[in-house]
């Protein structure tokens, strides 16, 4: 009798240990959302709707990444379905994600010129919101507060997809220099009526003065430049030799052809 009321005393105290660290984990977690929200000198970077979205969005959709010292400290993404917008926010903090909080905000009504009652997309209101933090890549503690949309299931997995946007985002602003270079028309000197356009992350052909086919790109280490068709997987990879204000030379590394460009204005 005596044994077994040391083990329920230690184990009583085990978990209320357990429960203070947690108490304590949550604060120091708020505290560092707070931090990030108070900055005030981020650097922002975005992705294109089909960076990010399986298919398009009813009412548009965008997502940031908010930069400071180098760090990514925050994504917003924000898609618009038929009947709300979705708003989440993911959070960082030495690159691991600590929180996420999620809302379904739903249109409200107004009325067009008819008098018919239509709804008003650039209004909307809260009406679910759930709240996740996370330590070590596991959810530490969920909240809810009101009730999910009819029709509209609340998102739950979080920590792939955040790491997944945190890497494509990263991408982009470590090699914003090589980006912000190959935004533009360039003319293959070979055959003026060939030609490539740059715009963000997306590089369109163009042969024999039309439009061929649109590719994403991806800038690797070592001044790789990857580019992709979304639906297959044909995947082309060119070495940038030289990229300056006037010239682009690639050569691909499978077939180690070279491709010279002239930048037009």
């Amino acid at each position: 009798m005596k044994q077994g009321l040391i083990t329920f005393f230690i184990l009583c105290n085990i978990h209320l240990a357990l429960g203070q660290d947690k108490a304590d984990i949550l604060v120091n977690i708020n505290d560092q959302i707070e931090m990030i929200d108070g900055y005030i000198e981020f650097e922002t970077f975005f992705l294109d709707p089909e960076e990010f979205l399986d298919k398009m969005a009813d009412h548009g959709a965008e997502l940031n990444g908010y930069y400071e010292h180098e760090r990514l400290k925050k994504i917003v993404r924000k898609v618009g379905t038929r009947t709300a917008d979705v708003v989440t926010t993911f959070y960082f903090w030495n690159d691991q994600l600590i929180h996420v909080n999620y809302k379904q905000r739903p249109y409200l009504e107004t009325k067009n010129e008819s008098g018919q009652r239509i709804m008003d997309y650039s209004s909307s209101f809260t009406k679910y919101e759930s709240k996740h933090f996370f330590r070590n890549d596991e959810e530490l503690e969920k909240k809810e507060i009101g009730q999910p949309l009819d029709g509209m299931e609340p998102e739950e997995e979080f920590i792939k997809y955040a790491y997944k946007m945190k890497a494509l985002l990263d991408n982009k602003f470590y090699n914003r220099g090589t980006y912000d270079a190959l935004q533009g028309k360039w003319l293959f000197i070979q055959n003026t009526d060939d030609y490539l356009i740059f715009e963000g992350t997306i590089r369109f052909n163009f042969y024999n003065g039309k439009f061929a086919n649109r590719l994403k790109t991806r800038i690797e280490d070592g001044g790789v430049l990857v580019c992709f068709f979304p639906m297959d997987d044909r995947i082309y990879r060119y070495k940038i030799d030289n990229l300056n204000d006037n010239m682009l030379t690639l050569t691909d590394l499978f077939s180690k052809e070279e491709f010279v460009y002239a930048k037009v204005e």
